[in-house]
């Protein structure tokens, strides 16, 4: 396995460092109708019969003619591709209902690039380069090489444990769609690898709610009360979060992504970022509030200038809490 991980390995970086035109070469006529006997002989008799049904033939015709029109270099569909195409197929619970979204020419270029085929992942980035250079635009406090090979690596080398993740592609959708996906969450992981070395810092209790920081000596004698209640309010009110608040209030204080990182991660407006992270903001500090008042009984003015009292650096803080809990799913 190691031995075959680091074929794969030399054959992506052969692509990706040497950019010496290939030759096209003719491709014998694609024999649509055996390839589709091929694929159906290693099918069951249910899955057999509804490729039978569904004129998969003619759409095998057109695509690979257009395949090869586009990319003369492509390999002629052979034994390999004809696994690969019948093992989609049988992946699929409702393959009646899924069918008429097969994407043959997305399935053919994932497949190929997957094969660590310098023209195929030529092709593939080809193919894909606008989106790619958009998606590497939103993250652009990192480096562009490094978001790239990484995302390279992950798509079409993987490590010795896990294969790479082209694999995962079904052909039943747009590889677009599926790609942004990949490549979003790619980076996203990258920009928090590079945080966690970065931005060790601590963002405390009282940034994070707004308070100030005015001396009270009438309110001293309640310091050492109010840091142990305000650190446990806070890590409860950090629990009561819903779900999306939690994992926003995440990238935002430890991965350190900006509102359109993480709604380009999500495919939402950075309008939805916003108004969750001001929601969770606002659920932390009333339900600090009141569990603090309700345990200690302190009048809600004389509250706010004691906790504003408590050290700026405290121990227990948002991002502390969050870094130590499950990442989000």
């Amino acid at each position: 396995m190691l031995h075959d991980h680091l074929l794969r390995a030399t054959a992506v970086e052969s692509a990706l460092s040497y950019g010496g035109a290939t030759v096209p070469w003719h491709h014998p006529r694609v024999d649509s109708g055996t390839i589709l006997q091929a694929v159906q002989s290693r099918l069951d008799g249910p899955t057999r019969a509804i490729v039978e049904a569904s004129g998969l033939g003619a759409q095998l015709a057109a695509t690979l003619t257009a395949v090869h029109s586009r990319w003369p270099t492509a390999p002629t569909p052979g034994d390999e591709w004809v696994g690969y195409l019948a093992d989609r197929i049988a992946r699929q619970r409702d393959l009646a209902a899924v069918l008429p979204r097969l994407r043959i020419d997305d399935l053919f270029l994932a497949w190929w690039a997957g094969r660590g085929d310098h023209d195929g992942i030529v092709a593939f980035e080809a193919a894909f380069a606008q989106d790619l250079d958009r998606l590497v635009a939103r993250f652009h406090r990192l480096p562009e090489s490094e978001l790239r090979q990484r995302l390279r690596i992950k798509l079409f080398v993987g490590t010795a444990t896990t294969p790479p993740r082209i694999a995962d592609y079904s052909g039943f959708g747009f590889l677009q769609n599926w790609l942004r996906v990949t490549a979003a969450r790619t980076f996203v992981d990258v920009a928090r690898s590079d945080q966690s070395m970065r931005y060790e810092e601590e963002l405390d209790e009282g940034e994070l709610l707004g308070l100030s920081s005015p001396s009270d000596p009438r309110l001293e004698h309640l310091r050492l009360q109010l840091g142990g209640a305000v650190k446990r309010a806070f890590a409860a009110a950090v629990t009561s979060l819903a779900p999306r608040q939690r994992t926003f209030l995440r990238h935002a204080y430890v991965d350190r992504l900006t509102l359109d990182q993480i709604a380009l991660t999500y495919g939402i407006h950075r309008a939805t970022v916003a108004r969750t992270l001001a929601s969770a903001r606002d659920h932390l500090t009333e339900n600090t509030r009141a569990v603090v008042a309700a345990e200690l009984g302190v009048a809600s003015e004389d509250l706010t200038s004691a906790i504003a009292a408590l050290d700026t650096n405290l121990e227990l803080s948002l991002s502390r809490l969050l870094r130590s809990a499950p990442g989000p799913r």
